[in-house]
Parts: structure tokens; C-alpha cells; sequence
């Protein structure tokens, strides 16, 4: 098992990765892996490079790794370093997803642990981890990883994000 920034060495298994997300037609989880969104793979890239110091005040320093076992990527994980207004309310800290074929194995524990370990490497004390309400398989995720459960966002829309916070230190 490995955990690796996406970069051209690993194009061939990231297009196979990513066609399972479309073949499926299916949200892409991270939206950060939406290849489509990006405008083609190497554009994904180059915003991957300018996220890691982003000059966009929008924006906040991110990393995208994927997970991968048996030379095929199981899921994908984007952490945040930090929070601005939105992530605050329904984003969070680290947007994690796994393959449709490679569900129920314990690849989203192993993403969102990861993601934990290299947000305390960069000193962040508490992260925020989000949900829709009604992805129990997220929340189970989340509360196996020591999140507890803090005050929903309720949007404008009346559609519920479970807010989670995972002390770090």
C-alpha cells in the first residue's frame, strides 16, 4: 500500500481510477480528481501545483494523494491546511473517496487516517471532516477515526452536512 501525489508517472492508473467514477456516473469525490472539471489531466496537475501555495485569496494550501494497492488506486484523498468560511461550514479539512468496486474495505479509513497523520505533521491541533447526512458509510469512517460530532450545516436549500471534529494533538 502506498499513498502518493498524482503526477504523470501515474496517468495510466489514474485514467483507469477515474473512468470507474464516470462509468458509474457518479459524483467525483474528491472534486479535486475530476479530471472533466480540470479541463484534461494536465491541467489537473498544474492547479495541483498551485494549490500547495495558492496566490487566489479563495483558495486555501491543499494537497490531492492517492491511494494505491496491487498497482490499481483504490481512492483518492485532498487535505486542507487550513479553512476559509466555506470549507468551515461544509467542506472540512480532508475530502476523501474510493472507487465504486473497491468500497467496504477499509480503503476510506486508511485515506482519512492518512490525511490526519500529514495534517499533524503541519501542526494543524483539530481537524474538521464533513458528511452528507445520509452517507452513514462516511460518518462510520469519521467516528472510527475519532471524530465527534459538532452542529450540522443546514444550507439554504435545507440539505444537512454532519460537521466532525478530530482533536490531533
Amino acid at each position: 500500500m502506498e499513498f502518493r501525489q498524482i503526477d504523470h508517472d501515474i496517468e495510466t492508473l489514474f485514467t483507469e481510477y477515474i473512468s470507474e467514477w464516470y462509468q458509474n456516473d457518479e459524483v467525483v469525490v474528491p472534486w479535486a480528481t475530476d479530471v472533466k472539471k480540470h479541463g484534461g489531466f494536465n491541467e489537473m496537475l498544474k492547479m495541483y501545483k498551485e494549490a500547495i501555495n495558492p496566490v487566489n485569496e479563495a483558495f486555501v494550501p491543499a494537497k490531492t494523494f492517492v491511494l494505491i494497492e496491487d498497482n490499481e488506486i483504490k481512492g483518492a484523498v485532498n487535505i486542507r491546511y487550513e479553512l476559509n468560511a466555506f470549507l468551515e461550514e461544509k467542506g472540512g479539512h480532508v475530502g476523501y473517496g474510493v472507487r465504486l468496486s473497491q468500497r467496504g474495505k477499509g480503503f476510506a479509513t486508511k485515506l482519512l487516517g492518512f490525511a490526519l497523520k500529514e495534517l499533524r505533521k503541519e501542526n494543524v491541533h483539530e481537524a474538521l471532516i464533513t458528511c452528507d447526512d445520509d452517507n452513514l458509510g462516511s460518518a462510520k469512517v469519521i467516528e472510527k477515526n475519532g471524530g465527534v460530532e459538532a452542529d450540522p450545516h443546514i444550507s439554504k436549500e435545507n440539505s444537512i452536512t454532519r460537521r466532525y471534529w478530530i482533536k490531533l494533538i
